[in-house]
């Protein structure tokens, strides 16, 4: 049976598919079903060599997590130190917590299926983690101003830099950023290149993130899809009450 919230998330997506134009001629199509592709050895090289050499890398995507007191490296600020001390991690094994989803800065690099919908205005990224979806403006908009509300997808545009998409993410409020007690603040800042193989089997991820208010410097990570024709996602219709 579905669910009048699912009826929801369904008119919401047809809504936002119905306003999406035809995507730029020149633009490569990621449109499609992605899987998370584990990789000993990791494929994305072009990618990697853009990151800024200043950019401590964090590897901990795609399911792999840090342990207690692990922050991959990052200097943290006395004000992190400080929440992490204050954590509670008995909160984790509540029913509250169970169906809490987290920023987009933390479920983009978790061992999910997505479905990613491409027009020239929009795309959209439809995530199984938590049923998240997230919105990439591509009309040449700016971010909002410091007032505009704040939330786990935050607000994020788009530009095509040749065949690599570029997103720029702005407007999130705090949340895990290593799943180990370490959040990330409202006032972090994410720059994302996508870039698919040439042969269209692989899409990759690297993420650059700035967040002065919990660590210094910046941080980055690296994930990989392999599409997979035909699939989609499932409802994530999250129980709080499953195994318990």
């Amino acid at each position: 049976m579905i669910k009048p919230i699912q009826i929801r998330s369904i008119l919401f997506i047809s809504l936002l598919l119905s306003s999406m134009t035809m995507m730029a001629a020149d633009a490569p199509d990621i449109s499609g079903f992605w899987t998370v592709k584990f990789e000993q050895t990791p494929t994305g090289t072009e990618l990697f060599e853009k990151l800024p050499e200043d950019a401590l890398f964090i590897n901990d995507a795609g399911g792999g997590e840090l342990a207690e007191g692990d922050y991959g490296g990052l200097q943290l600020t006395e004000r992190a130190l400080r929440e992490i001390s204050e954590y509670d991690f008995e909160f984790e094994f509540s029913m509250a917590y169970t169906c809490m989803p987290p920023s987009a800065v933390f479920y983009m690099q978790a061992p999910f299926s997505m479905e990613i919908d491409q027009g020239r205005d929009l795309i959209v990224f439809r995530m199984e983690y938590f049923d998240m979806v997230r919105i990439i403006y591509m009309d040449g908009r700016d971010h909002p101003g410091e007032d505009y509300p704040h939330s786990k997808n935050g607000h994020s545009i788009g530009h095509w830099e040749g065949d690599e998409l570029v997103v720029d993410s702005t407007h999130f409020v705090a949340s895990t950023f290593m799943n180990n007690g370490f959040n990330h603040s409202e006032d972090i800042h994410m720059i994302e290149r996508f870039k698919m193989s040439e042969d269209g089997q692989t899409l990759w991820l690297t993420q650059v993130y700035e967040d002065p208010a919990v660590f210094a410097g910046r941080a980055s990570r690296y994930m990989a899809w392999r599409k997979v024709p035909g699939e989609h996602i499932y409802p994530y219709d999250c129980d709080p009450s499953f195994g318990r």
